[in-house]
């Protein structure tokens, strides 16, 4: 087992909907180690998604005590910050003890019943105020659903909050959310950075009920005695607010300015975007992050929402792993055999899902099938930039690749041509979120001045994928078809 020994480390975390995943790192950005943990999440008939809440804490601590195993002197770790997901709702009695499970934000019981759950809601008014349009989904409703079918819970309820503001609590004794993860909650009132008064009396609650919010990168307290001995970490550790996934990702990849864009691939593929002004992203229906603003760029994103779920009932169906060939490595085999525009075949995912294609797909060839998925997803990223850019009259500067399919050998390069133009791969771009909240608890820590001096000081080796321009010229032309068939702008 390997020490390290020099003088100073940070923690960071993603702390992602499906798995929590943390990262130790020193404040030159090398990553010493790394730890995981799925999340458990509980699952019902019910369209119930909920998580129990102390299990959660354990596994926080469970990870930080398999980082900190990694250092001579737990000492070293000057700070601990926490990046991910949020919209995790949960009530706390007086004593900060939690009402029963969190709801996930991926619970459905709520969908649909926004007008139902809060009846003289003006849910345009909330999005402007928010950031985020507001579905009938997330904490909003979950509030929601907590008054009208849950009463007596309500009533004892002294603190209404998310999971990740929980987690602060229970690691330094505050109840604390960042401007960012608070966007999420909704009750907050982005250019003021401040909760929303008008809501919160709507909603029949105090400022007091509710986390305390502070910007990214602040410095909340120290760790508890009992955190320390839960965690292994060193009584003067400092915990730091982290930030929502992407703009935290954002941070570690220096994707700063307006016409940089983060393509986040995974589970969603999403295009994050810093913005000027914060009306171009309500215009476009976008969801906002506070980012760097007020003194720099509003973030913007645009999701393929579980993009990957439907793709892989494609891959199950079409793409059989022969020979013991795992299913990906099978995957990109079959989509670097095959043309680009994959012989005519264009597949939408969102319009086309498996059982409604499976006849035109008996007359197609695998590696077709396969590139096709390829292409259908980046055709449709790339229609959400063309988006961006009209919005912004702004064209399309650095762009960055984080998630799975950089791993792919052909993957990135169908998104460079499609796009035309460079895209840059991290090395430690399947770290991102968690190397943003490293940099956010080095600027709490006061080792760095902001993000952009962070990120200088951290960045990573790069590889940078070019456009072929004989395929990017090709490509112009199926995305116009693809664009044509499938109607969408642009």
């Amino acid at each position: 087992m390997s020490v390290h020994r020099t003088g100073g480390c940070l923690i960071g975390f993603d702390l992602g909907t499906s798995a929590m995943k943390a990262v130790l790192s020193d404040t030159d950005g090398n990553i010493i180690c790394e730890a995981s943990r799925q999340v458990k999440l509980l699952r019902s008939e019910e369209q119930r998604v909920e998580l129990d809440v102390e299990l959660y804490f354990q596994d926080v601590c469970s990870l930080i005590n398999e980082l900190i195993s990694k250092v001579a002197d737990p000492g070293e770790v000057k700070a601990v910050s926490l990046s991910g997901a949020s919209g995790n709702t949960v009530l706390l009695d007086e004593d900060y003890k939690p009402l029963g499970k969190a709801i996930s934000w991926m619970d459905t019981r709520t969908a649909g019943k926004e007008a139902e759950l809060w009846p003289d809601l003006d849910s345009e008014r909330v999005y402007r105020s928010a950031g985020w349009p507001f579905g009938g989904t997330f904490p909003l409703a979950h509030l929601g659903w907590f008054k009208r079918f849950e009463p007596e819970i309500w009533q004892k309820a002294r603190y209404f909050t998310m999971l990740n503001d929980y987690i602060y609590h229970r690691l330094c004794g505050r109840l604390v959310v960042d401007h960012s993860k608070a966007t999420t909650f909704y009750l907050q009132n982005q250019e003021s950075s401040t909760w929303n008064n008008e809501l919160l009396e709507f909603l029949e609650l105090e400022a007091d009920q509710l986390a305390d919010l502070l910007p990214p990168g602040s410095v909340c307290r120290a760790v508890t005695p009992e955190a320390v001995k839960a965690t292994g970490l060193a009584p003067e550790t400092l915990v730091v607010t982290g930030s929502f996934d992407h703009p935290s990702a954002a941070r570690s990849t220096g994707v700063f300015e307006e016409g940089d864009l983060l393509i986040s691939a995974g589970t969603s593929w999403v295009v994050f975007a810093p913005i000027k002004n914060r009306e171009t992203g309500l215009k476009g229906r976008m969801l906002i992050d506070p980012f760097l603003s007020p003194s720099g760029c509003w973030g913007a994103m645009f999701a393929l929402t579980a993009v990957a779920e439907k793709m892989n009932e494609y891959l199950d169906n079409c793409i059989v792993a022969e020979d013991g060939e795992p299913l990906f490595e099978r995957f990109n085999r079959l989509a670097a055999e095959a043309q680009p525009g994959s012989d005519g075949l264009f597949i939408e995912l969102f319009k086309q899902p498996y059982k409604q294609n499976r006849e035109l797909l008996k007359k197609a060839a695998p590696k077709n099938i396969a590139r096709a998925l390829m292409e259908g997803i980046v055709f449709l990223t790339r229609s959400r930039v063309d988006e961006l850019m009209r919005l912004t009259g702004v064209p399309a500067g650095r762009i960055v690749l984080t998630g799975g399919p950089t791993k792919s050998p052909v993957w990135p390069s169908i998104l460079a041509d499609v796009l035309n133009r460079p895209v840059v791969i991290p090395e430690t771009g399947v770290h991102a979120g968690a190397m943003g909240a490293v940099i956010l608890a080095g600027i709490g820590a006061g080792i760095f001045c902001d993000e952009k001096d962070a990120y200088l000081t951290t960045r990573s080796k790069e590889r940078i994928i070019e456009p072929d321009p004989e395929r990017s010229r090709l490509y112009q032309k199926f995305y116009r078809d693809y664009a044509a068939k499938f109607e969408l702008d642009g």
